[in-house]
């Protein structure tokens, strides 16, 4: 009883003393906080004011509180991923109570970190690829990490710009969105000899938040063989050589072009020529054997097919045609013919006429060739050989010509020539051959009728473009039917000849738009689906896929979703446009999209239309905090610029919380008892405050937004209010004043009722919460007070001042009576005042007795004392009782465990442990005297022991009857009366009893009391469980002892 007295008293003065105050709690603090950033604050006022005050009593690095001002801040910059979400911190003053401070760390969005490859993330990430590189795979892997992942933040990655180099346009390269791969999409082939030799990507990696970091991989392109070498081709793919031509000469040089570089090309005949010879490298074809048209085994025209093949096996095929020219031979006659001695020719003299004798030429004449006259000698002799008679004469037959043949076209195209527009003038189409057999007769070529496009040369009839050539112009056929002349000197003999030219169109035309650039201005709340603007573009080309216009749009991945192009109309949408974005702000608020206009020619040819948005700003939002009542508590004695509260309001519209804080109403005091810092919210004390004038402040801000529309302020400008309740706290400043502070009465010593009251009181405290106690000059505590309800009490004497019972006081007596007034009864000690009242009571006797000795009168002087006294007690929270009495619990199993361990087995303990032991100590049988197994009450016996016929007696002689009780078939527990031996001695008998039945028997023991100043007790009881079962039991006692 006395234990729970302690406790109770320790418990109501655990809720006198002052608890601390923390200002902000529980604290929500974002993990990117600066170190050294306040986050709340501690505020005891028994302590106010005093050094070392404040502590953590819990160790930790991460948070500190200043000793004497209660400030809490941080020491390190936190990491919600990795660091504890939530600290509790137990706040100490050095009172009993204590506060528990809760700060939960809030996750901020983090940028993800691409310097898992310090390259890429610095710029320097290079790699090298061939020019073959598969489609669709990878090549290199953005490696970025999030710590915002862990809370479901995903990353998604995209190439922001692919420049390529030395030539550029190329989009080769693309990025899965979710894993990062770099591949080769295809979309422009990855061709090192098209001048595609470096590609630098600037790739993103961009959480869900909006926030990215970036990279910068370069890719060198590895040149590969992979181009056939490409011939130049001769004219019409042909040569003329004459038939004259010596054997060795060089007839012609084939070149050929590879585009791989560092290629080596060689040359080679497909089929084995005889009359040619092909040198591999230089390409020089020489002439092997006469090309003697006369010859008839020789051939006027030689197919020649060529192979190129370069160092990567590459090849290709090329056919030269060889016009072989007959040359006009000098006549020749036979060489025997030609000598002095001349030709004998025996003929016999019968011959027929226009028999062949002898032929004067060594050869036929070439074809063409006339021979001019003949000329013979000769001579006519006798037969007979003596006769001398002779004659020689010549004979000369000339042969004059006759302009009789007309020209005839030995090369005069059957198919039409198709050429391209963009051939420059002077470009040779064709040449056109015709001959004239007539002797010294030359053939001339025009074109009949007027060709302003084409021209022919007269004398050697290759046919030109003569005018620039285009497709698109309307003057200009598509097609032409040339009809060509050849004539001989003297326009005696023509003959003409048809020549069909057909015009292609070729891709020269790239789109042409009417507008390159447009810059558009419109404010952020301009719906979706509004169009930008038309774009007219056009080609000039007049084909079909050539002038076949598609439109693409390019942008960023920021802008992406925020624009559609369908077709040649550039809208909004499906994402409204949003000019509050951090990212966006860094983009000057503008975005830059650019218009691929493209034709669907050979080369594709194209043109960029660059158009920039400039998105101004609407103050669309109001200022919002998180309740429109803010409550705030402030101790009447805090100092002038003392923190009261904070407001907080965030405006969403950017610049992003730029709210303006104002008091605008409310009763603020006169003067004003607050003030509000503008820029954030902070509501400080202006003036110091009395919670016994003014308990309460009612407070009106006004939160205006600043700068959040493209029109000045203040002609949009949003605001929100907030209600602001400051309460002021009540300190204990004010000590009690007793009225008059000094009293003095004068009583008989024969008074006991009260005589005098108090007038006390204390501004802060009401009365029922002033104590008063007598702390002086109460000698023998003859005086006391007594308080009936709460009123001031009354000084009232405690006994008589009748020392002597016949003759009383001798003299008067004069008592100073300290009286201690202290307030707040049964609060915190520390923070309770006190003062003190005098009060002088003269005593007198009810009769005087004058001494016969001089007495000397003591002059009495009143003092005023000021008590202090500090108490401290010890508060614990709720939990530590309940703690400390689990472990008290505990603590008791596990000794009482202990002890049944012990001290089981041994006889005389034994019975301490009734309930745990598994077999009883061993008892005299009751029919025999070796002792026997007794069973746990409840269990049944193999055999049906009989009872005792001599039982045992307790001290004194005094035999226990044996007493039948019947035992109910419903109840498990049965009582078993005894009565007490008379003549016991003072202290407990305790005696074993053995309840026999026809079929169980249990053992049970029997604590009795006996005093010699009463008489015997009541029958005690035994509480014995069986079985249920009706049985009839005897109690015999075994064993009794002392």
């Amino acid at each position: 009883m006395n234990t729970f007295k302690i406790l109770l008293i320790c418990t109501v003065f655990s809720h006198i003393v002052a608890e601390i105050q923390i200002l902000i709690n529980p604290v929500n603090l974002p993990e990117n906080t600066l170190p050294g950033t306040q986050l709340s604050r501690a505020y005891d006022k028994d302590v106010a004011g005093k050094a070392d005050a404040y502590r953590f009593l819990n160790k930790t690095k991460e948070f500190v509180i200043d000793a004497s001002s209660g400030i809490i801040t941080s020491t390190k910059i936190f990491n919600y991923e990795t660091d504890p979400r939530r600290f509790l911190l137990i706040v100490d003053t050095g009172g009993p109570l204590r506060h528990v401070l809760t700060i939960n760390i809030i996750d901020v969005p983090e940028s993800p970190n691409c310097t898992a490859d310090p390259q890429f993330s610095s710029g320097t990430a290079t790699l090298d690829i061939d020019e073959d590189y598969p489609l669709f795979q990878p090549i290199y892997r953005v490696t970025a990490t999030d710590e915002d992942s862990s809370n479901g933040d995903r990353l998604m990655y995209s190439i922001e710009t692919q420049l390529s180099g030395p030539k550029k346009g190329a989009n080769s390269f693309g990025v899965d969105s979710i894993s990062g791969i770099v591949s080769l999409t295809g979309e422009d082939s990855l061709d090192y000899d098209a001048g595609y030799h470096v590609f630098q990507l600037v790739l993103r990696a961009t959480d869900t938040t909006g926030l990215f970091c970036q990279g910068i991989l370069i890719i060198t392109i590895r040149n590969v063989n992979d181009e056939r070498p490409l011939f130049e081709p001769f004219p019409f793919n042909s040569i003329n050589v004459t038939e004259k031509k010596p054997v060795g000469d060089i007839i012609a040089k084939v070149t050929a072009t590879d585009r791989d570089e560092d290629s080596s090309i060689t040359f080679s005949f497909k089929t084995q020529q005889e009359m040619f010879a092909l040198d591999p490298f230089t390409g020089i074809i020489s002439l092997l054997q006469p090309l003697n048209l006369d010859n008839s085994n020789n051939s006027k025209t030689y197919f020649l097919e060529i192979e190129a093949r370069d160092n990567g096996n590459n090849t290709s095929t090329y056919m030269l045609t060889v016009f072989v020219e007959n040359v006009d031979d000098p006549i020749v006659c036979d060489s025997s013919f030609s000598t002095a001695a001349g030709v004998t020719v025996s003929v016999p003299e019968n011959v027929p006429a226009s028999t062949f004798i002898y032929m004067i030429l060594a050869r036929d004449p070439d074809p063409g060739q006339e021979v001019e006259y003949f000329q013979i000698v000769v001579i006519v002799k006798n037969r007979e050989n003596l006769s001398l008679e002779s004659c020689t004469g010549t004979i000369t037959i000339n042969i004059r010509n006759v302009n009789d043949e007309s020209p005839v076209f030995r090369y005069m195209p059957d198919a039409p020539i198709n050429i391209y527009e963009n051939l420059p003038v002077g470009t040779k189409l064709v040449k056109l051959t015709a001959s004239d057999r007539d002797i010294g007769d030359l053939v001339h070529y025009e074109f009949i009728g007027t060709q302003k496009e084409f021209s022919i040369n007269e004398d050697s009839g290759e046919v030109t473009v003569a005018y620039p050539l285009d497709y698109e112009d309307a003057a200009t056929p598509h097609s032409w039917r040339l009809y060509v002349r050849a004539y001989d000197n003297g326009r005696v003999h023509s003959t003409t000849g048809t020549l069909t030219v057909n015009l292609h169109d070729v891709n020269d035309n790239p789109p042409q738009c009417i507008q390159d650039i447009y810059i558009i201005e419109l404010p952020e709340n301009t719906p979706p689906e509004t169009l930008l603007v038309p774009l007219t573009c056009m080609d000039k080309d007049g084909t079909v896929p050539n002038n076949n216009i598609t439109y693409h749009l390019i942008m960023d991945a920021f802008a992406n979703g925020t624009f559609t192009l369908m077709n040649n109309e550039l809208k909004i949408g499906p994402t409204r446009l949003d000019y509050d974005n951090a990212i966006f702000a860094g983009m000057h608020f503008k975005y830059t999209l650019f218009v691929k206009v493209s034709d669907g020619g050979s080369p594709v040819l194209s043109t960029i239309i660059t158009i920039i948005i400039r998105v101004s700003r609407i103050n669309e939002l109001n200022p919002i905090g998180p309740t429109s009542a803010f409550t705030f508590n402030i101790f009447e004695n805090a100092p002038v610029d003392t923190l009261v509260g904070k407001i907080t309001f965030t405006d969403a519209d950017w610049p992003f919380n730029n709210v303006k804080y104002t008091i605008v109403g409310g009763n603020l005091g006169s003067p004003p008892k607050f003030y509000i810092e503008a820029d954030t919210g902070m509501i400080k004390l202006l003036d110091s405050l009395d919670r016994e004038i003014e308990s309460q402040y009612k407070i009106v801000v006004r939160v205006t937004d600043l700068d959040n529309d493209a029109v000045p302020d203040p002609l949009r400008q949003r605001s929100g209010t907030a209600q602001v309740t400051v309460n002021v706290l009540n300190m204990n400043d004010e000590p009690p004043l007793c009225n008059p502070p000094h009293l003095e009465t004068q009583i008989y010593s024969s008074i006991k009722s009260p005589f005098i009251q108090l007038n006390c009181s204390d501004k802060d405290s009401p009365q029922e919460q002033l104590s008063y106690s007598i702390v002086g000059g109460n000698t023998n505590n003859q005086f006391t007070l007594w308080r009936l309800g709460v009123d001031p009490p009354s000084l009232t004497t405690t006994q008589n001042f009748q020392y002597d019972a016949f003759q009383g006081i001798q003299v008067p007596l004069t008592f100073q009576l300290l009286i201690e007034v202290t307030d707040e009864l049964g609060g915190n000690k520390a923070s309770q005042l006190s003062a003190t009242t005098t009060v002088i009571v003269h005593v007198f006797p009810w009769t005087t007795t004058h001494p016969t000795s001089f007495t000397k009168t003591t002059t009495t002087t009143i003092t005023t004392s000021v008590l202090i006294k500090i108490s401290y007690y010890w508060s614990p929270d709720n939990w530590i009782p309940a703690v400390l009495t689990l472990t008290g619990v505990l603590f008791a199993m596990c000794l009482y465990a202990v002890v049944w361990c012990l001290f089981k087995d041994i006889p005389p303990c034994s019975r301490f442990f009734l309930h745990c032991h598994k077999r009883q100590q061993q008892l005299p049988s009751l029919t025999t005297k070796e002792p026997g197994h007794v069973p746990r009450h409840g269990n049944l016996l193999k055999s049906d022991p009989k009872p005792n016929s001599k039982p045992n007696f307790l001290p004194g002689h005094h035999q226990l009857p044996q007493t039948q009780y019947w035992w109910q078939q419903s109840s498990l527990v049965h009582r078993v009366a005894s009565p007490t031996p008379p003549n016991l001695q003072n202290g407990f008998i305790s005696s074993s009893y053995q309840v026999v039945t026809g079929q169980s028997q249990a053992v049970g023991d029997l604590g009795l009391y006996h005093s010699p100043s009463q008489e015997a007790p009541e029958p005690k009881y035994l509480e014995i469980g069986f079985r249920p079962q009706q049985i009839t039991t005897q109690l015999v006692p075994q064993v009794a002892h002392t």
